[in-house]
């Protein structure tokens, strides 16, 4: 029962270290996958974030799958391993259908990326504009006349905010400019990281199915020997249990039919 304990601690531990094939230095998968998730959702800002909520879902079981079998007082072990499978089995198949959705996943995440090098080009455009309607304003703000005050008021009230707001619109497409160098730049490392995050819920599918399949034979073996192990003892136990019954029946018969019946009456 320890061997079994074991294996069920040794293969969540394992999926919980997986950073992706061939790396030489083990780090903890839920923390990486969490980081590597966070720095795609801020750089790309991808706008449906089902893909990383159910990510982060099967994280979260494992981890608490680990934290439970650490600490867990179940005697019956072999229930212990079924509640595990019937877990794991959940957490593979959504990797594995995440997996399938590789392609999907991967336009999805590219769509902000053209979101971004579509504002690249029109950077000069839209400044040109707002330049040009900002001196509408400014013309019609000091050359605005009516005969009636308020309207006077009102008017020019409205042009300077709305003057104020075009401002506000010019920076940004300034900021927006100044960082286009370093915007360009990193969008090649964005798009490496796509391939890194696609890559390690591939490896994911992968580990999680043939950990799956472990802890499934591990169970078969278990309850193939259980004959030995359990249903043995138990009918030995049940065999002497039973003769020994045979002597309280026997107190039985022989007390019940040692009684006599007085059929007299006084």
């Amino acid at each position: 029962m320890k061997t079994l304990v074991t294996v069920v601690t040794i293969f969540i531990s394992a999926s919980l270290l997986v950073t992706g094939c061939g790396c030489s230095e083990v780090k903890a998968a839920p923390q990486e996958l969490a980081t590597a998730t966070q720095k795609i959702v801020n750089e790309v800002k991808e706008q449906d974030n089902s893909v990383f909520e159910e990510i982060q879902k099967n994280i979260d079981m494992v981890n608490e799958l680990k934290s439970d079998i650490e600490n867990s007082k179940e005697s019956d072990k072999q229930k212990l391993l079924n509640n595990v499978v019937n877990d794991l089995e959940k957490v593979t198949e959504s990797y594995e259908d995440l997996s399938g959705k590789r392609e999907e996943i991967r336009k999805t995440l590219l769509r902000k990326i053209e979101a971004i090098e579509d504002l690249q080009g029109r950077v000069q455009k839209e400044t040109a504009r707002l330049n040009e309607l900002r001196n509408d304003y400014s013309t019609t703000l000091k050359t605005f006349n009516d005969p009636d005050p308020e309207i006077v008021r009102t008017r020019k009230a409205a042009l300077t905010q709305t003057i104020q707001y075009v401002d506000m619109q010019l920076q940004l497409w300034s900021e927006f400019y100044s960082t286009e160098k370093q915007i360009r730049s990193e969008t090649a490392v964005v798009q490496q990281r796509i391939d890194s995050f696609l890559s390690v819920i591939e490896s994911s599918a992968m580990l999680f199915r043939e950990g799956l399949n472990l802890l499934k034979l591990q169970r078969d073996i278990n309850d193939a020997l259980s004959l030995f192990t359990q249903d043995l003892p138990k009918m030995e136990q049940l065999s002497r249990d039973m003769e020994q019954s045979w002597s309280h029946l026997d107190t039985l018969v022989n007390t019940l039919t040692s009684m006599s019946i007085d059929i007299s009456h006084n």
